[in-house]
């Protein structure tokens, strides 16, 4: 291969990462943020009053007890931008808090079953030398959760953490026995703000619900959460919602130089019902199918995304599309079957006047 083509391979790879890390300004953002700003705030200032507590100093057989933290939900379906928006907020509260972890991250494995496991991915989540050094220690000989918890503890208050969010919380549910398994997970999720750690941002898929449906003690601790729904177009502010975050993506594409010429994904009423069925109102599927039509048209050396490469993006995507044991889900194909009727009937009354 020449040099000139494995030039152009990387400045295409490039411009399709720059389309992976665009984060929209959108409302559903701003609500998240604004209830994890609050969860951490509250968090720092119960936990201010636990600072002077320390098991490490306590004399045999005495025990301190923690004040017990809050849990908030984040529920949507996959693709409803739930990671890329608490990335974006976790950022941003870092440069709030120098020098600080605020929000912590931690991405659910399948086998994030057991206390022990759970322990393991929040230390890891850490990845500092002192978590490190917990888990070399702790984890390679002999195993003692309340050790380890009062190790994570300390960690947690060096690194000036507040909130945990447990991403993908539903991974862990697997496809049997939810309901079983939601019940010892949720146990472990609630250990952690019983214990004082730091308060618990439960997000994931609709299954993530069970562990509140199964432990009435998690359910509650549990606080006002955010819905991540997919959007119904007769709710005035769904359909706002998602019309401005389409149309703000499609503009930042041409501004960031990912492309020359924005693709009209809102110009007209039936581009609008186009969008929304292909994406069955979920925001970030728009988003994924995008940027299989940024790749198709690469191929083709293009600086333009037309709606051929989104209609080939979207039938990609829709044979991915299988259930557990592979059969292929029926997905509504509006480049077929033509827009539902209900979608665009739903856009000409939102598009009158008065309802803008």
């Amino acid at each position: 291969m020449k040099q000139e083509d494995r030039d152009g391979f990387a400045a295409q790879a490039a411009l399709r990462a720059k389309l992976k890390r665009m984060v929209v300004e959108n409302s559903r953002l701003d609500t998240i943020e604004r209830y994890t700003r609050e969860l951490v705030e509250e968090t720092k200032a119960l936990i201010a009053e636990d600072v002077l507590l320390d098991d490490g100093d306590a004399a045999p057989g005495q025990t301190f007890t923690y004040t017990e933290l809050s849990v908030m939900p984040i529920i949507g379906p996959s693709g409803s931008t739930k990671t890329t928006s608490m990335l974006r907020v976790a950022e941003k509260l870092k440069k709030d808090y120098p020098g600080t972890t605020p929000v912590l991250i931690v991405k659910c494995r399948s086998n994030t079953r057991t206390m022990k496991n759970l322990q393991a991915l929040v230390l890891e989540a850490f990845g500092d030398p002192q978590a490190k050094e917990v888990l070399q220690k702790q984890f390679a000989d002999r195993y003692e959760q309340d050790i380890v918890t009062r190790a994570i503890r300390k960690v947690a208050r060096a690194a000036g953490t507040y909130v945990v969010v447990l991403d993908e919380s539903h991974t862990p549910l697997g496809k049997i026995n939810k309901r079983e398994w939601a019940a010892t997970i949720a146990a472990n999720f609630k250990s952690l703000v019983n214990d004082g750690l730091f308060a618990i941002i439960v997000m994931g898929t609709s299954d993530a619900e069970l562990f509140f449906e199964m432990d009435s003690e998690l359910n509650n601790r549990k606080i006002e959460g955010v819905s991540l729904e997919p959007v119904d177009l007769r709710r005035a502010d769904h359909y706002h919602y998602f019309y401005r975050f389409v149309g703000r993506i499609d503009r930042q594409m041409v501004r960031d130089g990912i492309v020359d010429e924005p693709i009209g994904l809102i110009d007209d009423v039936r581009s609008r019902a186009l969008v929304y069925d292909m994406s069955q109102g979920i925001s970030g599927l728009v988003s994924r199918i995008l940027m299989g039509a940024l790749r198709i048209s690469q191929r083709d050396k293009r600086r333009i995304i037309t709606w051929e490469d989104i209609k080939l993006s979207f039938w990609a995507w829709k044979r991915e599309q299988v259930d557990e044991n592979g059969v292929p889900i029926e997905v509504y194909d509006p480049f077929v079957d033509q827009v539902r009727p209900t979608t665009l009937e739903a856009i000409r009354d939102m598009s009158k006047p008065t309802n803008a």
